[in-house]
């Protein structure tokens, strides 16, 4: 069918409209840029977007802009005809495009059925209505001529500001889900996909989520948390160095002295990675029309490894740094023509080292889509095809940069590490001098004792009786003075420090190779060495918190103790500075056979769990009826189905837990015949210990 002055009509029918749009984009995020883009490409100087999900599976949005827009014969010939090439058309704009296969307008039909066009072009204003709601997948599509006024804009006093330019306002967009209560992240969000800086145009965006709220249209910016960064790698000298921090603490020793040391960031440029590494140059490469032809290329922006991407210690370096469900910073964004092309080249790379998450980047290498070489694009329009030579250039020069701020970033931690083997190690040489400090001291004791008790026992040879009181008495002094010396606050502080050493040299190890095998086939094999390492650790660091409070038990091997009267203990003088303790436990005796110090580890793994859930309570309750304990804390849910896989082997509730601790609690129920398990509901998380017979 004909176009005329109130119907324009496409070229492709609804079907091939709606399967080319379900192709070309999986998320509204690159459709609503699409949509962008069409603006700058028309020479915009501000594109606005308007979001109003007051109702969310309703939402209405509007694009607008104040470029050149369009008049009839643009909508009839340019925009209603699908695979259009602008840059062929007019060669003088072919570098500014955004574009090339004509097909970004399928955008609109993504994210609705139903969209309006209005456009101000040379004084003269125009209103277009797709509507696709009620039609058959062989009709053809067609824009239909309305009034202006029919049309309600929520935007209409911006819009009425503007004397050229063109606005699409999208109906009934399904945006469940969508960034709710986060316009910081939804803004962050959309300056992701282009490279603001040289777009040479301001984009704003409104997030509308009630009805109260007024229009406030802000400036879309990049956010980048530049200070939090250790090792910063960038294609030109002071591109964006200048925003760095000088140097910045690395927080992975458990030494506050260390923990709090700023360490000097290492910034790299192409010169300093290699003498014989480049970023750019010329090479041949298969053209349109299937022979070669030489191309220049150059990679231009920037990469950085950050110190740490836990939040809270990020947001010391840099406030900016943000990382949630809406946004996450930790991609190497690659841009063509100052649009993005890939959310994260990193997976590109295959690169599977430590640290490799701690990777930010925004890069450009526009050969990707260079006019004398075929489109690169793959046909959902997110992503390049592998297989291409250009894209295999482009990874091979980034698996340099990138392994080079991987190195850079674990040569610190060996750093570290060593800086604090050292300090254990001192510890260790000034508690072997106290001790022989000690052991010297008791020497001249000794030596002073026995002079004393020759001397008394030459006074009173001929005193039997009083001989023997005098001995009885030397006898009691002796035992007197042992109880004193194993009690001695010096003994005990060199016992603690010792036992510190061995454990967290032991968790350093565990640390590291968790954190290396993690993602690898090979964590499954290793996982129970993991596990036994961890027991023995959680058992040293048990012996040095819980040595002082056992004087009353004998600890070596398994021991009747009275249950109760341990866990009161262990409780009442447990003193977390966040989370309070409530015990529920009666006077009477109850007898149980267990290792002292494995009993510690399965109560220290209780409680450590509630506590890095940032507990606010932990509760201890002891059932005698029912011959179990409970400890009980506000940290549900446990979202793990069926809860009591939490005691396997590599499970965890923790987002970067080891799933070691719990599975170890289990271990050792079982070795005391107990059984343990897991509740959870609401907020609250309770962890049963089912005893074994009475003794």
């Amino acid at each position: 069918m004909e176009s005329n002055n109130n119907e324009i009509y496409f070229n492709f029918s609804y079907y091939a409209l709606n399967l080319l749009g379900k192709q070309m984009y999986t998320n509204k995020w690159s459709a609503i840029s699409e949509l962008v883009a069409n603006g700058l490409d028309a020479d915009a100087s501000i594109v606005r977007i308007y979001i109003n999900s007051t109702i969310k599976d309703k939402s209405t949005i509007e694009i607008f802009d104040n470029g050149s827009g369009m008049s009839y014969f643009d909508l009839a010939n340019k925009y209603a005809l699908i695979g259009r090439n602008k840059r062929q058309e007019d060669s003088e704009i072919s570098d500014k495009v955004k574009g090339r296969k004509g097909v970004g307008k399928l955008a609109g039909l993504f994210l609705s059925k139903k969209y309006y066009i209005i456009t101000k072009n040379k004084g003269i204003e125009s209103a277009w209505v797709l509507d696709s709601k009620e039609v058959k997948d062989s009709d053809l599509p067609k824009l239909d001529k309305i009034d202006v006024e029919n049309v309600r804009l929520e935007s209409q006093k911006i819009w009425d500001t503007y004397s050229q330019g063109t606005l699409i306002k999208l109906t009934d967009v399904d945006m469940t889900n969508f960034a709710e209560k986060k316009l910081d992240g939804l803004k962050r969000r959309i300056a992701d996909y282009y490279l603001l800086d040289e777009l040479g145009a301001r984009i704003e965006v409104a997030y509308v989520t009630n009805s109260n709220e007024t229009i406030d249209f802000q400036i879309v910016t990049k956010e980048v948390a530049f200070k939090n960064f250790y090792a910063f790698f960038e294609s030109e000298k002071n591109l964006k160095s200048k925003e760095l921090s000088a140097a910045i603490p690395i927080k992975n020793s458990g030494i506050v002295e260390l923990d709090d040391k700023k360490r000097n960031v290492i910034l790299l440029t192409p010169e300093t990675i290699s003498s014989n590494f480049a970023i750019k140059g010329k090479k041949e490469f298969i053209g349109l029309d299937g022979g070669e032809v030489k191309v220049p290329y150059e990679l231009k922006g920037w990469i950085g490894i950050h110190a740490t991407i836990n939040s809270d210690e990020a947001r010391l370096n840099d406030t900016r740094f943000m990382k949630n469900e809406v946004y996450s910073p930790n991609r190497l964004k690659l841009y063509v023509r100052d649009k993005l092309a890939v959310e994260n080249f990193l997976e590109y790379l295959n690169n599977n080292q430590a640290f490799s998450n701690y990777i930010e980047g925004e890069i450009s290498f526009d050969v990707l889509d260079d006019d004398r070489l075929p489109d690169i694009s793959t046909t959902s329009r997110e992503g390049l095809s592998k297989d291409d030579e250009r894209v295999q250039l482009l990874i091979d020069i980034l698996k340099i940069i990138v392994n080079k701020l991987i190195r850079e970033r674990i040569n610190i931690r060996q750093v570290i590490k060593g800086e604090a083997d050292a300090i254990y190690e001192q510890e260790l040489e000034n508690q072997k001098a106290a001790k022989q400090r000690e052991q010297k001291a008791k020497e001249e004791e000794r030596k002073a004792r026995k002079s004393a008790e020759e001397h008394s026992q030459r006074l009173n040879v001929e005193n039997r009786s009083l001989k023997d009181e005098n001995m009885s008495l030397s006898t009691q002094n002796k035992m007197k003075d042992i109880l004193l010396n194993e009690s001695d606050p010096t003994r005990q502080t060199l016992l603690v420090h010792e036992l510190t050493g061995v454990s967290n040299q032991i968790d350093y190890v565990i640390d590291d190779m968790a954190e290396d095998f993690f993602r690898t086939e090979e964590y499954t094999r290793i996982a129970p060495y993991l596990a036994d390492l961890k027991k023995s650790s959680d058992k040293l660091t048990t012996i040095k918190q819980q040595f002082l409070k056992l004087n009353d038990y004998d600890i070596i091997g398994k021991q009747n103790i009275d249950l109760k009267g341990y866990l009161r203990s262990y409780f009442e003088n447990i003193h977390l500075s966040r989370t309070h303790i409530k015990i529920a436990i009666t006077s009477s005796s109850y007898l149980a056979k267990v290792e002292i110090f494995e009993l510690g580890v399965l109560l220290d793994n209780l409680v450590s769990n509630a506590v890095e859930r940032e507990a606010s309570f932990i509760e201890v309750i002891f059932s005698d009826a029912q011959n179990e304990f409970h400890v009980i804390s506000d940290t549900g849910p446990i979202e793990i189905t069926p809860i009591d896989n939490i005691f396997n082997l590599g499970v965890s509730s923790k987002k970067n837990g080891t799933g070691i601790g719990m599975y170890l609690s289990k271990e050792i129920c079982e070795d005391f015949g107990w059984t343990i398990s897991a509740r959870s509901q609401k907020s609250i998380a309770d962890f049963t210990i089912k005893l074994g017979a009475h003794k």
